[in-house]
This record gives structure tokens, C-alpha cells and sequence, in this order.
């Protein structure tokens, strides 16, 4: 008996159990397309955040952006360093909005609506044919693994130490997985 997609169930369970793992290159390839969305997010909430906190502060920000941007310009032409107190005063006014907070959570956010409402698909995977699936093929993916694998992504996407780790275990796996995908049970195959 066949089922509504003409696939045999066997056939169906044997296609679950020889899941293709997902080549090096295009997982750093579907990586970088979303590393790339990401770092666009980052600018918009670099520019709607200030104004989030009134004009004040947006006012603020214009100016920051302004000085820090004839600084770099002058430092370029005189080939000297740009105003180190500026970037200091810059790098507290971007603390006291929790800009990376809000760029960490966007992030997080990204994975785990791509995994979730896309069936394990960023847009960087649905682009290059990847696909998350649970490291037991014949057991669901349920929303802890994807909520798992969202945030250490989404941080190692944030934080050098752990965006780091997160790669070396990527290369020297031989299953080409990462921490994300071993704390979560989760792999990326070939679809």
C-alpha cells in the first residue's frame, strides 16, 4: 500500500535512516547568506534603536555618527589613528541602548523562526538545499532542540569565543557538526 506521496512507507523510513549529511561547502556557504541578513539587521537596529529612546537620544546618536565619521575620514587623509576617546564615548552610548542585546536576541530570533516556521530551513539552507533535521531520523524535531540550537547559534554569531569553538568543532568533527547541533541532537543534511 502506498502512501498519498507514492513512496511506500519502508521506502519512506529507509530514506530517513540514509540521510545525507550536508557538504562543508555549502553549509559555509548558506552560513555566510545568513551571516550576511544578519549583518543588515544589525545596521537597521543600529539606526531604529536611538530612536526607540526619543529624540534625545536620536539626536545624540546623529552627532556620535557624525564626529566618528569626520574622525575616520581626517585619521584616513593624515594617515594617523582615528579619536580613540570619541569610539570610548560611542562604544558607552551603544552600551547604554543594550545594542548587543537586541542584536544578539534579532539573531536568535532569525534561526529559530527560520527552523521553526521553514521546516529546519534559515534562508541561507532553503537557498543552497540544507535542511535541520534531528540527529535520530525517526524521532520529530520538537521546538526545545530548535529553541537549543537557536540561541547557542545566534550568541556564536555575537561572540567571538564561542562563534569561534563553534567553528573549530565544525572542521575537526567528522561529521561536520557544531556545538549548536551536538547540544540540540540536531545535524544539517543535503535535501
Amino acid at each position: 500500500m502506498s502512501s498519498d506521496s507514492g513512496i511506500e512507507p519502508e521506502a519512506l523510513e529507509n530514506e530517513k535512516k540514509n540521510l545525507i549529511p550536508a557538504p562543508k561547502a555549502k553549509r559555509i556557504l548558506a552560513f555566510g547568506m545568513d551571516f550576511v541578513l544578519l549583518i543588515f539587521v544589525s545596521a537597521l537596529l543600529y539606526i531604529y534603536i536611538p530612536k526607540l529612546h526619543g529624540k534625545e537620544t536620536e539626536a545624540e546618536f546623529v552627532r556620535y555618527t557624525s564626529q566618528l565619521s569626520e574622525s575616520f575620514l581626517s585619521s584616513q587623509a593624515k594617515g594617523s589613528n582615528p579619536d580613540q576617546e570619541l569610539i570610548a564615548r560611542f562604544s558607552e552610548f551603544t552600551n547604554r541602548m543594550n545594542y548587543e542585546y537586541w542584536m544578539t536576541i534579532s539573531y536568535i530570533l532569525y534561526f529559530f523562526i527560520g527552523e521553526f516556521a521553514f521546516n529546519g530551513k534559515s534562508l541561507g539552507k532553503a537557498t543552497f538545499g540544507l535542511q535541520t533535521v534531528p540527529k535520530q531520523p525517526d524521532l520529530p524535531m520538537n521546538r526545545f532542540q530548535l529553541v537549543i540550537r537557536s540561541i547557542l547559534k545566534g550568541i556564536s554569531c555575537n561572540s567571538p569565543i564561542l562563534g569561534g569553538a563553534n567553528l573549530l568543532f565544525f572542521i575537526f568533527d567528522r561529521k561536520h557538526r557544531c556545538l549548536h547541533d551536538l547540544a540540540s541532537s540536531t545535524t544539517t543534511i543535503q535535501t
